[in-house]
């Protein structure tokens, strides 16, 4: 509150130094070259792919779980997507599935890579195709495979920091470039936008807190996370898996693999109290059916994974209701 409030009296609100102080922190902390601070979470995407010079028709590899902004973006930029299938396991591209899909079409010009629900996707695995990578962090901000993390890969990194972020500038996204050559490609893209396209101090300001602060609570997400666990043991429902050995997913949500019927299992949560969505509701893959059809592991999730509330800061009393509900469900 501090923050903002400073920030309202004093004679700029618009795009200037704050913005470029939460750039720098953002930058400097996942070992990025530099980066801009936009509005909107398309306009980003729109402006990697202003920066990586993709032409109409051009193909990009991209999972069908990819959030619907990217629909727009591509449609609006006429670019062709072409889907790789998931791992059931954890909703990330399947490395096997990417290799298949980039031997089936040699024209691809970059790989979009999404860390669905806080997991983590096989970096090395999916870089080493040599294809542009941009990593998307939204729903996985903080996340590590153990050695760095994840937001620290891709030429390019995109860092939706939206009302329901992990780290919130009440709106906004931040595009890194992980190198200088990246990062000029990135400002030169940059400099047709007009004032109103950057991030205006007011809601930086929100921003650099967030950022500071945003450790804490992904350890009091974790701890939520762990009652729910714990909770759905009881029952015939799992969850997506956690990364393996030292490496540390995110619980930007609490995502429930289902054994039975989904609409079912949202009306058992909504008469008792909670509201369950389905998780990967207005994805790529409701746009594009030639995804559903080459990508059966997808749609097997798409129609049998709901998400329950988790945010840090939940009641107790709301925790233990969402406890009873998860271990009950039918």
């Amino acid at each position: 509150m501090h923050s903002v409030l400073s920030c309202l009296v004093s004679d700029v609100i618009g795009p200037a130094l704050i913005a470029n102080d939460l750039v720098a922190a953002v930058a400097g902390e996942l070992n990025h070259e530099g980066g801009v601070a936009l509005r909107e979470y398309v306009r980003g995407i729109s402006l990697v792919v202003e920066a990586l010079e993709l032409q109409p028709g051009d193909r990009v590899l991209i999972s069908p779980l990819a959030p619907s902004a990217y629909r727009h973006v591509f449609r609006s930029k006429r670019l062709v997507p072409v889907f790789a299938d998931v791992n059931l396991e954890d909703a990330c591209l399947n490395p096997m599935s990417v290799e298949k899909t980039i031997s089936n079409n040699a024209a691809l010009k970059a790989l979009f890579v999404h860390a669905p629900l806080g997991r983590i996707p096989d970096m090395n695995s999916l870089e080493s195709f040599g294809l542009p990578l941009v990593s998307d962090i939204g729903e996985a901000l903080g996340a590590t495979d153990g050695k760095c993390y994840i937001g620290s890969r891709g030429r390019y990194v995109i860092l939706p920091m939206e009302s329901h972020g992990i780290a919130t500038a009440g709106g906004g996204t931040l595009v890194l470039a992980s190198n200088k050559t990246a990062l000029t490609a990135l400002d030169t893209a940059a400099r047709h936008l007009s004032a109103d396209a950057f991030l205006p101090d007011l809601n930086a300001s929100l921003g650099l807190v967030q950022w500071r602060e945003y450790p804490h609570g992904l350890e009091r997400r974790d701890i939520i996370a762990e009652t729910y666990r714990r909770a759905l043991m009881k029952g015939n429902h799992r969850t997506l898996t956690e990364g393996i050995g030292e490496a540390r997913s995110v619980a930007f949500s609490f995502p429930v693999i289902l054994s039975g019927s989904m609409n079912e299992t949202i009306k058992y949560a909504r008469n008792k109290g909670i509201e369950a969505l389905p998780a990967f509701l207005g994805r790529m893959m409701d746009a594009y059916p030639e995804a559903e059809a080459s990508c059966p592991k997808a749609k097997e999730l798409t129609m049998s994974t709901v998400l329950f509330p988790l945010y840090p800061t939940l009641s107790k009393q709301s925790i233990q209701l969402v406890y009873k509900v998860l271990s009950t469900l039918p």
